[in-house]
């Protein structure tokens, strides 16, 4: 595992690389926050690039709180939660990575209630070696369209 530069909320404004990917759902703003907030471990229900997600101790979780996640294909990350305003801001930094290259990385969702539903729009702000952020940037489209699929399944999950 690597080792990250620890970041703050001001790093998703400011880093090298930000990448936002982001939909629209019918759930109400605290069911969606709840979703991608509270129900960690339901993330591989709705997110097919997550194997495995979960905190590392009991609830109740907010800022402090210890995540780990598992991506398809091996990559796994140890998070800290470094806001979390419900219902509309959820965010973290990676702690640590099997990913090499990464400098800082956080993510954070923001749910934003609208005359068409709630948009839950995801943000990647990273510093990475150039090797590292230029496969960041190459995964993109893939990215935007896993994540529309997600939401369309987590948006139907919802809804019951």
């Amino acid at each position: 595992m690597f080792t990250t530069r620890p970041v703050d909320l001001d790093f998703l404004e400011s880093a090298p690389l930000r990448l936002s990917f982001a939909g629209t759902l019918l759930a109400p703003p605290q069911s969606v926050f709840d979703a991608v907030a509270r129900d960690v471990a339901a993330l591989p229900r709705w997110y097919g690039a997550v194997t495995a997600a979960g905190y590392g101790g009991p609830e109740p979780h907010g800022v402090g709180a210890k995540r780990r996640v598992k991506l398809v294909g091996g990559v796994a990350f140890h998070e800290e939660v470094i806001a979390w305003d419900a219902p509309y801001r959820y965010a973290y930094r990676i702690e640590r990575t099997n990913v090499p290259g990464i400098r800082a990385m956080a993510e954070r969702w923001a749910v934003l209630e609208t005359s068409k539903g709630t948009r839950l729009v995801w943000t990647i702000a990273l510093d990475a070696t150039a090797a590292t952020a230029a496969l960041a940037r190459s995964m993109a489209p893939g990215m935007g369209l896993a994540t529309r699929r997600a939401l369309a399944r987590l948006d139907r999950r919802l809804a019951g």
